[in-house]
């Protein structure tokens, strides 16, 4: 059994086929997508009229859900929609914003370099370390790894999941190969 990363990263790109015409897609998107409100602290207290914020350009949209909790991790969801075979396909790429993509990569290459840096020390001075004991305290980059890791997969798995279902059963479709 071999692991794919794709499942593990922050990312979804997936196509999915509806029997829905063109303009009916883009009818039930406009009907769920309200105009984007400016970017502020005062957002927290937003009534929201509909489930999704963003805009729609022609047969391209970009949106996000709307919540009423900070989640950093909240995917942008950019989608094109297209015509194959008869049938309406909508292509969806989900990914949390640029910002934070930066940030957490940023982040987990320094606590990994630190990571890999205590274990190297490690073995090349082990016999030292047998001699003096272990220290509980270098074991914290690594919790701090693997949080990393839970929170951003969960973060944004969970609420990708949450588009995807809405995204499914808005436009009446299945996910194609």
């Amino acid at each position: 059994m071999t692991m794919n990363f794709k499942n593990v990263l922050p990312f979804e790109n997936y196509i999915l086929k509806s029997k829905l015409s063109v303009d009916d897609v883009l009818k039930r998107l406009g009907d769920n997508i309200q105009k984007e409100q400016g970017f502020g602290f005062s957002n927290f207290n937003n009534t929201y009229t509909k489930p999704y914020s963003g805009q729609i350009s022609g047969m391209t949209f970009k949106m996000s859900r709307n919540i009423n909790y900070r989640n950093s991790f909240l995917p942008v969801i950019t989608g094109q929609i297209s015509t194959h075979l008869g049938h309406t396909q909508i292509s969806i790429i989900m990914r949390p914003v640029l910002f934070v993509l930066i940030f957490i990569s940023l982040w987990f290459c320094i606590v990994g370099l630190v990571c890999v840096s205590i274990l190297i020390a490690g073995l090349l001075q082990f016999k030292q370390v047998l001699l003096n004991g272990f220290s509980p305290m270098l074991l914290i980059p690594y919790g701090m790894l693997v949080f990393g890791c839970l929170l951003t997969y969960f973060a944004f798995k969970g609420e990708s999941k949450k588009s995807i279902e809405f995204l499914t059963s808005l436009f009446e479709s299945s996910e194609s190969e």
